[in-house]
């Protein structure tokens, strides 16, 4: 279910409901943030994953805890909750609930950087370790966390750019770096189909609503060329997202070029 106003307006009314208990957990690769609840000024919102009930069995399912507090609460949390620290908090808590994971509504933060759970602290040092994974071709690769992806930097034809393997549904790294190696296989043929579906996508809209004062109309050719690639996100699928300089044709703004290894690069869009 989505995770919409009228949904969390329902989620909080439930677990107004439940008692509240001690949790321990490690908090998540975010550590914490300030989320929009309708209706609440202020508001907090961290995940933890693994967590326990105080003197129960560690639960893998991410717990989401979020509420509404005071700003310099809001502050403070921001401040003290710290991404792989382990913590010791007081929630009401659904470990059922429409959103298909255990949710909690905050009450107070009773330690942070708490060290009176052994196996929690194992985990955390765990998770807080970079992992990373080498390839003779790219080199280092670095899983970031937050995202989900493992990240490092390439030649793509003569320009560096990041390149970003999505493990989103992805059990398997090795098949994302063969994937990648094919890409690169045909960098010549594939930067030629994202750059001529740049240039399907978006010149009218560059001509017809971009041009400066004085700015003569962009030729197909010059806009193929003008665009440069700084950032290429794969996933298991085959699916790709190229983001691309836009050498300024639109004020800065990216351009994302989205396709795929097994059926070509087929729609291109100005973001931000």
């Amino acid at each position: 279910m989505a995770d919409g106003p009228k949904n969390l307006v329902e989620l909080l009314a439930q677990l107004k409901h439940r008692e509240i208990t001690d949790i321990v957990g490690v908090v998540g690769p975010l550590g914490a943030w300030g989320a929009e609840i309708p209706g609440r000024a202020h508001n907090l919102m961290f995940t933890l994953e693994p967590w326990r009930y105080e003197g129960g069995a560690i639960q893998d399912r991410k717990l989401t805890i979020r509420g509404a507090v005071s700003e310099a609460t809001r502050r403070s949390s921001l401040m003290r909750v710290k991404a792989f620290d382990v913590v010791r908090i007081r929630a009401r808590v659904a470990d059922e609930s429409a959103f298909g994971t255990p949710q909690g509504e905050f009450v107070d933060i009773v330690a942070v950087m708490y060290d009176g759970d052994a196996d929690l602290t194992s985990r955390a040092e765990a998770l807080g370790r970079p992992v990373r994974v080498n390839d003779d071709r790219f080199g280092l690769f670095t899983l970031d966390r937050r995202v989900n992806w493992f990240e490092t930097t390439a030649t793509w034809i003569s320009n560096e750019v990041v390149l970003r393997l999505s493990m989103s549904g992805c059990d398997n790294v090795e098949r994302l770096i063969a994937l990648a190696h094919a890409l690169w296989d045909s960098q010549a043929k594939w930067d030629q189909a994202v750059r001529a579906c740049a240039v399907t996508s978006l010149l009218d809209l560059k001509n017809e609503n971009w041009l400066a004062d004085d700015e003569e109309e962009v030729t197909a050719e010059e806009f193929f060329d003008r665009i440069t690639p700084q950032g290429i996100v794969l996933y298991q699928t085959g699916r790709f997202e190229f983001s691309c300089h836009d050498d300024e044709m639109f004020g800065g703004h990216d351009i994302e070029v989205i396709g795929n290894l097994f059926d070509g690069a087929h729609s291109a869009d100005i973001q931000g």
